[in-house]
């Protein structure tokens, strides 16, 4: 059997590193991993000495189509130059979030004209709708997404908070057909009575953001979502947790039963609510960045296990720094620099190991999404997707440089160790020497398979 490429390095797996270790590749699979000695002639050679190499990032949470600037050869892009190789696209999309199956096949044809990577994708949960989350159920995607805040421009994709009586009835359906429901969990009623409060008061500066999103109102919908999942039985992950409590009330959760996850973000890992001081408007995001001690709380959590996965929440826009900080849009391009980050604050600085990473980055969502054995893993069956890291490369975070169209990062000016140097999907290198080389168009839609329990 001849062998399209032998790659050889340090081979990280979600449960160990195997130093000095071969891959070898063919049709895009991993056909054997061990010494090379053992395997035969390929086409293609490649030693990356002490380099890392990973498993390809899977990002849980991408918005690609939620300005009409980015799109998926921009976040595709910048997902290649970051290590990640699958994107999980997320329905808050301009023009109306997709959530029947004529609309997710039109989604993916238009996203594999353009992507690079590999994609799956999210169908919107909406009220509205009831009879498409039935109807999507088996069109491959990786779950639904619902709102229980309006998050920033969602009257734009057809999304809008749902209050408890409709959140219950669409995780019924979810239920009907054992798929997962991912939240937004933030109230949205107590924060725009804060939000009214403080704009009565004139009180609109950069902190006046973080000041009327409190931590309660983030836990006392991971609260409710939890008591809704648990009464229907249904698959629940809350996205984007920034409160170190909400991973105690999840885990309690889990061990009455409760099929409920959490992930959380780079930005809530390595940045605080004072870093509107250095970035200025550049530091909002839903939910907010919260205190010191909350960040350390969830590197906390990580440790005891609690985290089950990282995503990017990649949401770039242009960067608009107005005065009133109500009057700014909240999301931030990050895609690029997650698993840099992550690699940075937790590997490099004794956080967390290496398979506690690619835990975290690549295989925990791979399952959740049901895309595993095909994502996820380094291990023989899989797709061929790999990131490169070098562990020991310093390099400062310039916005300009990044892919994303928004071409800012809320990480502006920091200096870090650890870069993705190359980037495989599916045994083609579409990231190299900080140039992305991947083709238009060669990213495939990954549809779910299977559920895992986590």
């Amino acid at each position: 059997m001849s062998i399209d490429l032998i790659l050889t390095g340090n081979v990280v797996t979600p449960f160990n590193v195997y130093e000095r270790t071969s891959i070898a590749v063919k049709g895009g699979k991993i056909v054997s991993i061990g010494d090379k000695s053992s395997m035969p002639a390929a086409q293609e050679e490649v030693d990356v000495k002490d380099l890392v190499i990973l498993p390809g990032a899977v990002d849980t949470h991408t918005h690609s189509l939620g300005t009409p600037e980015e799109g998926h050869w921009n976040s595709t892009s910048a997902a290649a130059a970051g290590g990640v190789t699958t994107i999980n696209d997320h329905p808050l999309d301009i023009g109306g979030a997709p959530s029947s199956p004529s609309d997710l096949q039109n989604k993916a044809e238009k996203t594999a004209k353009e992507a690079i990577v590999d994609f799956s994708l999210l169908a919107g949960g909406l009220p509205e709708k009831l009879d498409d989350i039935l109807a999507s159920a088996n069109a491959g995607i990786t779950g639904y997404k619902m709102l229980m805040h309006s998050t920033s421009g969602a009257h734009l994709y057809g999304m809008r908070a749902v209050d408890d009586g409709e959140l219950y009835a669409m995780f019924k359906n979810i239920a009907k057909v054992d798929q997962v429901g991912m939240v937004h969990a933030e109230n949205e009623w107590m924060i725009n009575y804060l939000v009214d409060e403080w704009t009565k008061q004139n009180k609109t500066y950069l902190a006046a953001h973080h000041e009327t999103r409190p931590e309660v109102a983030e836990t006392v919908s991971v609260c409710t979502a939890i008591e809704l999942a648990r009464d229907l039985n249904m698959r629940l992950h809350i996205v984007h947790v920034s409160v170190p409590r909400s991973f105690d009330l999840i885990e309690r959760a889990r061990a009455e039963g409760v099929k409920v996850t959490g992930e959380t973000c780079p930005h809530y890992l390595l940045a605080n609510h004072d870093l509107w001081k250095e970035v200025g408007s550049h530091f909002k995001i839903n939910p907010p960045l919260r205190s010191e001690e909350s960040r350390q709380g969830l590197w906390k959590k990580i440790r005891e296990g609690k985290v089950h996965m990282i995503s990017s929440d990649h949401a770039p826009h242009p960067g608009i720094q107005e005065p009133n900080v109500f009057d700014n849009p909240s999301g931030s391009p990050g895609i690029e620099t997650m698993l840099p980050l992550v690699f940075h604050e937790g590997v490099y600085k004794g956080n967390i190991d290496l398979p506690k990473l690619a835990q975290l980055m690549s295989y925990n969502p791979a399952r959740l999404m049901g895309l595993y054995p095909q994502k996820g893993s380094i291990e023989v069956g899989s797709d061929a997707d790999f990131a490169i890291l070098d562990p020991q490369k310093e390099w400062v975070i310039e916005g300009g440089k990044l892919r994303a169209q928004s071409k800012w990062s809320m990480f502006e000016g920091m200096k870090i160790t650890g870069k993705v140097v190359s980037t495989y999907v599916r045994g083609t290198k579409v990231f190299e020497d900080e140039e992305v080389i991947g083709q238009r168009g060669y990213g495939q839609w990954v549809k779910k398979v299977r559920n895992y329990d986590l």
